[in-house]
């Protein structure tokens, strides 16, 4: 075979299996199906003399209740976010949920795993926890579908230097600082996901959340 024609073939297949590829890296949407979406920042400023941002690779965990079958049953599953912080688990039945907690590990402190209870509206807050295992337990879950949407939106959680932790939620960020000094201005993660998988069957309910 010429190896001329060879390469353009070879091109002319690595084009099309690239351009596919950002529609497959999100399963398509089941009966009934809904997707999780939202984006975990977490910042250390000072604890154990450490001041760090961190978005890649937080293993975020959420938990929940779900109608499956007519019957109320337990929900709680991982997910890891992406290189800017942004996690979704596809196709969970429809129901209520809520972030039980997460877990990343940094050079000089190791794994840290930073969770609340969820069974005591007076402690639900995010506190830094001594054991190594994330019990995913909880009572208190308060997002729910919207066409097909749990939108966590955008989170910031910060450990500070006495341990305290601090959680900031919106719906979008618009000048927020964080300990390293970047000014963050990022639109709905809505928005961050429908223009990551525009070919998507999910595109449809993403668009209905900019409503």
């Amino acid at each position: 075979m010429d190896k001329r024609f060879l390469f353009i073939l070879l091109a002319g297949m690595s084009t099309f299996f690239n351009c596919g590829s950002s529609s497959q890296l999100i399963p398509e949407p089941i009966q009934n199906g809904n997707l999780i979406i939202g984006s975990l920042i977490f910042e250390i400023d000072g604890y154990q003399d450490q001041v760090a941002v961190i978005r890649r690779n937080i293993e975020v965990a959420i938990i929940g209740q779900v109608m499956v079958d007519g019957k109320m049953k337990s929900f709680s599953q991982w997910t890891t976010t992406d290189d800017d912080g942004y996690f979704y688990i596809p196709n969970v039945p429809t129901g209520q949920f809520a972030i039980k907690g997460f877990r990343t590990h940094l050079i000089g402190l190791g794994d840290l795993i930073i969770a609340r209870e969820l069974i005591d509206p007076r402690r639900n807050y995010f506190e830094i926890k001594r054991a190594d295992v994330l019990a995913m337990t909880g009572q208190l879950f308060d997002v729910s579908p919207r066409n097909q949407i749990v939108n966590f939106d955008h989170n910031i959680v910060t450990l500070y230097r006495n341990g305290i932790v601090d959680h900031l939620q919106r719906h979008w960020l618009e000048n927020v600082k964080l300990v390293t000094g970047e000014l963050l201005n990022s639109p709905s993660v809505a928005r961050y996901f429908l223009e990551k998988f525009p070919t998507s069957a999910w595109a449809n309910f993403l668009r209905l959340q900019l409503e």
